[in-house]
Order: C-alpha cells, then structure tokens, then sequence
C-alpha cells in the first residue's frame, strides 16, 4: 500500500510558492541600502492588521501547524495540540507552549504592536522560552542549558560579543536571522531607541543592527536559506496580518541592505539566490509499519528556485541498502518546477530501519531528510475508515488460524498536568420531597427516589431529567463518571448525557449498575450536566452515582461500554455511540491462536455539522491533469480539507481561493471536505 510522506501535505506548489500581489515590491525596485530598507519599511507597514496578544493563539492555528497537526515548536520535540497546553505555569520541557518574542518584550516595554507581531512572536515550549529568557541570540561557546533538541543557553563564542546567548538549532537559524531583518525594518526608527539589552542587537551603527548581529544574522541567514516551512508560514501570516517578510519573498534581499550588494540595486527580477525551498531539511519521512518481506513506497516533493545547476539525491546510513530510489539526479528544469521523487522500502529485517537522503548541487546548501520504516511480522491493526462524527469502521488483516477477533475501543482519561479534583459528586440517596432531586440540583418531567437508592428517570408519559448545579468547566478537561441501571425490565434503556443543552453521549444501561464514564473536554465557567432519559416504557432509569473530576491524573484507558469484545471471524467492525471531534483509540487480539495484541490505531470522529447552511448546492466542479485535480467554483474564504479514502487528512486549506490545484500522492479515491459559515460538505473525488 503506498503511503504519503508525512511532511508533504505543507509543501503543495499552490501554498509553498504563493506569491505576494503583482507589485507589492514595486516600491523597493531600484534601491538599495537605507533607502531600501526604508522603502520596504513603508510596504510592510502599510495597512497591517494587529490581532493583539491574546489573538495570537488563534492565529498560531494556521501559521504554525506542522505536518502531523500540532505545533511547530522551533525550541523543542515536544507534540502540543494547538489550543491545548497553553502556558500557564510549567516545571520541564512539554509542560505547556507559550507565545516566545524573538525580540523580549522587555525591550520595547511590552509595547504594540510589537508585542504581537506575528513575525516577531512564534509558539515554543515554555520551559525552553524562560531559560532563553530575553537573551540574545548568538552561538554558544560552553552551554550552561541544552533543550532536549539541542538549543542552547552559554556564553557567546562570535566576534564582537562575549555575553550570555541563547542558540537555536541549525535549521531554524535562518529563520530567526530573517525575523530580526523584518525587526530591523519594520520598526526602523524605533528599534534603535529600544532600552537595555536590545542594544547588544539593535543600533544606529549598521541601519538599525549592531556589527555583532549584523555579522550573525548574515552568517545564519546565508547557512539556512530560506525553507518550505517559512514560505508556508509567511503566506499565512499575511493573512492574519495583512503584511510579509520581505527576506522571505525575496530570499537574499538583506545582501542589498548589510551584505555583499550594498553596491548594487535590488530588483525581484534579480533576486537570484538559490535555494531549496521543499523539503526542509531534517524533516522526516516515515513509511509506518510494512509487514516482512514485502515492499512500500512513500514519495517526498522536491523543489527549488534560482538553482545553478542539477541536485543530486544520495541516500546513506545504516540501513541504507533497504531504501532506494529511481534516480539519483534531479534536473535543474525539474526541480524548479517541482519533483515528486518515489522513494522505496523493502522489509528484509525486522525492526525499525533508517536512512538519510541527502540533497545537494544546484548552489543550494545541503539538506537533509530522515527516512523511517518499521518491519513488522504478521498482525496488523489498520488504519479506521468511515469516519463520522459518531462512528468509525475498525479495520486488521487477517491472522492465521484465527477463530475470530476480540476488539478493544477506549478513550485516555488524564492529561498528567496535576492532582485531580472532585468538582461534584452526589448519591441518589434521598431527595427534596419526593422527587427525588438532590439540593442544588434542578429535576423536571419525571423524577422519584421514593421506592429505591437512586433517582428513575422518566416514566411512562413524561420524559426525565436532574441537572447538576452550575459547573466551572473551563480551566481544564474533566470525567464524568455515573452508575445507573435499567428500571425494571426495560431492556437497553438509554440514559442520554447533556453539557450545557448539548447531546455529549448515550448510553445502555443492562438489568446491573454499571460505572459509566465519559471525557468531557473544556466547556465555559458556567455550564451544567443534565441526565436524561425518553419517555414511555422501555426507556425508564435508575441513577445511583455521579461524580465530576478534573483530568488531572495520569493518562488511562477507560474502555467503552461494552468493549473489549468478541466480534466473530470478520476484518472489520463498525464502532458506533461516541462523541464528536474526540479521540479514540482501538487495538485487536486474534482469537483462536497465539497471535499477540495488535499495536494501538488512534481515530478522532468528526465535528458536528452546525450553523445555518448557504448556498448548499453551489456546484464543487474538478478535473483532473498529470499532476493532480484542479478544483474550481469553492466558496469565497472557505477551508478545505483534503481526506484519503482511510479518513486520514492528507491536505489542509484556510481561506481558500475559489480554485485549488492539489497534487495528490497517487490515483485512487479522496474525500473533499469544505466548510463554510460552520458547515461542512464532503465530495468524492477521483483521480
């Protein structure tokens, strides 16, 4: 089965090599040191939008995802989901991510709109951040800190400065120097007058940088040409912000300015560094697992801009011999127009394999990319398909002289942050009158604890329901935990779970208690849980217990109702019952011999379709070319999501244009998602 490279749904040509409007650099052409900068300063200060501090945690939802979803953090390893873990107080590295100044706040007084330009402001972890504290950035000599992914705190080691320094890593080093070249012209003017500690880096001496980051920055920025990732974040910047970074756009501009061409002009027609913009380098791609002694194929998009000549493509390392490719030369016409280059893996060892491609030639400087596959022996759990908001189908090969197949779903309960805290907890023990409904709580239609330890929900002409005093649900993800049972013989009562009017679960209740428990994510500081049960005889229901805790413990599984359990000589099984847009996960036990459990398969269910739909029928049209499908007629300033036929996403898209041009990894069927005004509509598209 052919597998997309994990890194390439951020590097399409339609996001990657977005330009700026026809003549946003009109203004700049034919200048050169201060008169350029100060033009470029008036270009990127014209008609910008300041989102403010707090804004920047949505705006990071576009301009930094990486490719697995989550942040892309610059200063570590760590996986943090966008909106969650937000700094707030942290102990170590992956506590929280928080909002890191390349420029400290506390060298401009924490003034607008510095303060939260998104150029000058990128998402880190926050124990990385307060160790950088508002250092400067430099190359360290001895380290007195190193992150887990290598950057560094020390003392500075380059000409002109001897103090203390904070060292990123060498990929994102570019980056950075490009961000301070923005600094130093956007805010022209006012970054040389900043106050102590900004002065080891901002100065009158070299049109706003001293010889120190001068020399550095031009040194970094010349190491770590401009990357895929800096191009996609820049085009998504300016849509937050309404302004670019020139040294993006225009990768070399700042040699005009402090460089090697301060004796010429600049022109965007003779902007000619070359660099590889797709892949960055160290990223990684990765085939999953791939059973032995069979083979899989994973492809990496390659391309570059104002090249000298052809790149060479070489694979090394330990297990290099396992991988191969097609070709080891890439032209020069092709990689600027953009290569999809196949890349191989045969699983003749078991165990995880690694080899490094290396891309050079062409006047860019070397890059790198990882290549991961794993080998496995026999059973496989696969990936769900038939993703909703409230089902998926769960999917294994086949095991030999399986009898059948025992089938595990559970959802993690904890996030590891803190002790948990009971907010609510109540037995149904006795009642106001006989209602049945504890003090503070509020009952209505049918609800009695006269004859029995529990509340019964519902009769047979009035639905029930109690409603839980008001809750502060917002600091953190909570677990709710209930005991209930069917009343009588109303076999597979349902007893329906509500958080604020909002349907959260259903569940069905058995002749016994049972301990029902269900996530529920982080909800405002005035919201309520309702217990619920229908109408009319077979839907009547005994509540015992409920208690609400706060997520604050290590991560469990909690199965679902009803799982693990034995489903029969089949390869698929669909999961219904669950929540919208939350996590789930599945393994599968072969029955019958002694194949051992499956490796873990993590789904997330869709988000409930809502809002009030416009124009439903406007008509999506596609066709499809040699390089993939042309999408025409989207609705004006929608997102899209781009699905393969397993509900794995594969591309993502905010505020699209009325067309798209996806490149896809391979024929076969996909899934377009396009929301509008908060709905969603899905087409099935082929190529």
């Amino acid at each position: 089965m052919k597998k997309l490279s994990t890194i390439l749904f951020l590097f399409l040509s339609l996001s990657i090599y977005a330009q700026p409007p026809v003549g946003y650099y009109s203004a700049a052409e034919g200048k050169n040191t201060s008169a350029l900068r100060t033009s470029l300063q008036a270009i990127i200060s014209n008609g910008t939008y300041d989102v403010g501090y707090g804004g920047l945690w949505t705006a990071y939802r576009t301009t930094d995802v990486n490719s697995s979803g989550n942040v892309w953090d610059m200063y570590s390893n760590c996986t943090f989901t966008l909106g969650t873990k937000q700094c707030g107080s942290y102990s170590a590295e992956c506590d929280c991510y928080n909002r890191e100044h390349t420029s400290p706040q506390s060298w401009f007084s924490s003034a607008s709109p510095m303060v939260s330009d998104i150029f000058n402001v990128y998402p880190t972890d926050g124990k990385v951040n307060g160790e950088r504290s508002n250092y400067p950035y430099g190359e360290v000599g001895t380290a007195t800190y190193t992150s887990i992914n290598g950057s560094k705190l020390g003392s500075s080691s380059f000409p002109d400065y001897t103090g203390t320094v904070f060292e990123p890593l060498n990929e994102y080093k570019g980056d950075f120097a490009r961000t301070y070249f923005y600094m130093a012209t956007r805010y022209a003017g006012l970054c040389e007058n900043w106050i102590a500690g900004a002065n080891v880096v901002y100065s009158t001496a070299n049109l706003g940088l001293t010889t120190y980051a001068m020399n550095l920055f031009l040194k970094w920025s010349r190491q770590d040409p401009v990357s895929a990732k800096e191009i996609v974040r820049n085009n998504a910047a300016y849509g937050v912000q309404n302004n670019r970074n020139p040294f993006i756009d225009n990768p070399g501009l700042e040699e005009y300015i402090w460089g090697n061409k301060t004796t010429q002009v600049f022109s965007t027609s003779n902007v000619t560094t070359p660099y590889l913009g797709s892949p960055s380098s160290g990223a990684v791609v990765d085939f999953g697992k791939v059973g032995y002694q069979t083979t899989d194929t994973a492809s990496i998009y390659i391309k570059g801009a104002n090249l000298t000549g052809d790149l060479t493509v070489v694979l090394s390392g330990t297990n290099a011999s396992v991988f191969s490719m097609p070709l080891t030369t890439i032209s020069k016409a092709n990689a600027e127009a953009g290569y999809r280059l196949a890349l191989n893996f045969s699983a003749q060892t078991l165990g995880l394999q690694t080899a490094q491609l290396t891309i050079s030639g062409g006047g860019i400087t070397t890059s790198s990319v990882i290549l991961n596959a794993t080998s496995v022996d026999g059973f496989l759990a696969l990936s769900a398909n038939n993703i909703t908001n409230n089902s998926f189908t769960a999917n294994w090969t086949s095991s030999a002289n399986a009898t059948g197949y025992k089938l595990d779903v559970y959802s993690f309960v904890g996030d590891g942050s803190a002790a948990p805290t009971t907010l609510l907890e109540q037995d149904f023990l006795t009642g106001t009158g006989t209602s049945g409904v504890p003090t503070g709580w509020v009952g209505s239609g049918y609800t009695d604890n006269s004859l029995a330890s529990a509340v019964k929900l519902s009769s047979g002409s009035n639905t029930g329901k109690v409603t839980t005093p008001l809750l502060d649900l917002s600091t953190s993800a909570t677990v709710l935990t209930v005991k209930a049972k069917q009343y009588g013989t109303d076999a597979g009562a349902k007893l329906v779970v509500l958080v604020n009017a909002d349907t959260l679960v259903k569940w069905t209740t058995a002749v016994a208690y049972q301990d029902f428990t269900v996530n529920i994510p982080i909800k405002t500081s005035t919201s309520t849980i309702s217990l619920f049960a229908f109408a009319g005889s077979g839907h009547r229901v005994y509540v015992d217990y409920a208690k609400v805790a706060t997520q604050g413990v290590a991560q469990m599984p909690v199965s679902l109702a009803g799982y693990p359990k034995s489903v029969g000589s089949v390869l698929n099984y669909a999961v219904t019952d669950l929540q919208s847009d939350s996590a789930y996960y599945y393994t599968v036990t072969p029955e019958g011999n002694s194949t051992v459990m499956s490796d873990q398969i993590k789904v997330r269910t869709l988000k409930v379709n809502s809002g009030v739909e416009v124009n439903k029928e406007t008509l999506i049209i596609w066709s499809v070319t040699s390089e993939g499908v042309i999408v025409r007629n989207l609705p004006s300033g929608c997102s899209v999501n781009v699905l393969d036929m397993m509900g794995k996403q594969i591309r993502s898209f905010s505020n699209a244009t009325s067309e798209l041009r996806l490149t896809l990894p391979q024929k076969g069927m996909y899934i377009l998602q396009v929301k509008q005004d908060q709905h969603f509509n899905s087409y099935k598209i082929r190529y």
